[in-house]
């Protein structure tokens, strides 16, 4: 009698795999749902050398740190995880940092907005972020924090399919040196999780939004996919003409299992100095650490 239930549970799992690419197969739209913030502190020069700039990537898991979920952290853990990733700004001297899953005031935990917290504590006078998903009850998305001024900058959210929770980006476009007026873009990425056909539907919205640009381009963030043939980061190295560190290198992984779901993509015109996965346990995801510069 056990194995009717089990088989009837076998047959909604099976057949919701595979519909669900027929339901998330359609063009996916990008809607800009802008916010910034600029705070009164003065402006840092960048930590390195002339035409380089040092960049953070971290999905940061609503602040929950290490633990399985936020709803089982209270409003003082997740506080005490926000300000820990803080202390690695700083300590490792990021120019920008690249965010994903940052909240704003949210239920989860009790009205506290990790992004302006970040914000203050990091002492980065500038900011984007987008809210990718917003309710009555929560916010987050995707954000940017930098020392470094913006003079453009752009939030966009894909758009929501069923059973499946917004993702998005956020854009800015930064000026890198002091001596000449060179920008570079930088975009704080996340695609979906689970379904490789719907990353890449959005990849190719991201690729249609920086196609035009006439800058060198920095995409980072949280892929939800590894290097393999066909995948979301393949699709937008090939189509932007994009590089990433030894795609292929062994001890890179950033999530469990020995993946590596996140990525700092960068422009042919620019070259990694340093680029390490960072050990803290900030969240779920391994923060990624990459140096840049102009060739």
């Amino acid at each position: 009698m056990i194995l009717i239930p089990l088989l009837i549970i076998g047959i909604i799992i099976t057949s919701a795999i595979l519909v669900m690419p027929y339901l998330v197969s359609g063009k996916i739209d990008t809607v800009p749902v802008s916010y910034y913030f600029e705070q009164n502190i003065p402006e840092h020069k960048p930590h390195h050398e002339e035409g380089a700039f040092s960049v953070l990537t971290l999905n940061i898991g609503h602040g929950r740190g290490a633990s399985l979920h936020q709803l089982i952290q209270s409003r003082a853990g997740i506080t005490t995880n926000t300000d820990s990733i803080d202390k690695v700004i700083i300590n490792e001297q990021i120019d920008i940092a690249a965010f994903q899953e940052v909240d704003g005031p949210s239920f989860w935990n009790g009205g506290l907005d990790l992004i302006e917290r970040l914000a203050e504590n990091s002492g980065m006078p500038h900011g984007i972020w987008t809210k990718n998903v917003e309710t009555f009850a929560m916010s987050y998305g995707t954000a940017l924090l930098s020392n470094l001024s913006y003079s453009s900058a752009g939030s966009y959210t894909f758009k929501a399919r069923p059973f499946i929770l917004p993702k998005g980006f956020t854009a800015g476009l930064f000026r890198i040196s002091e001596e000449s007026d060179e920008h570079i873009c930088l975009v704080s990425l996340h695609l979906a999780p689970l379904l490789p056909q719907m990353r890449r539907l959005q990849a190719a919205a991201v690729i249609d939004f920086l196609n035009d640009l006439d800058c060198p381009i920095v995409v980072c963030g949280d892929f939800n996919c590894g290097w393999s043939s066909g995948s979301a980061v393949n699709k937008m190295t090939e189509e932007l003409n994009l590089k990433a560190w030894k795609p292929t290198e062994k001890g890179l992984s950033t999530h469990g299992a020995g993946r590596r779901l996140d990525w700092i993509l960068i422009s042919e015109e620019l070259e990694f100095i340093d680029y390490r996965v960072l050990n803290q346990r900030l969240s779920d995801h391994s923060a990624v650490k990459a140096v840049i510069r102009y060739k």
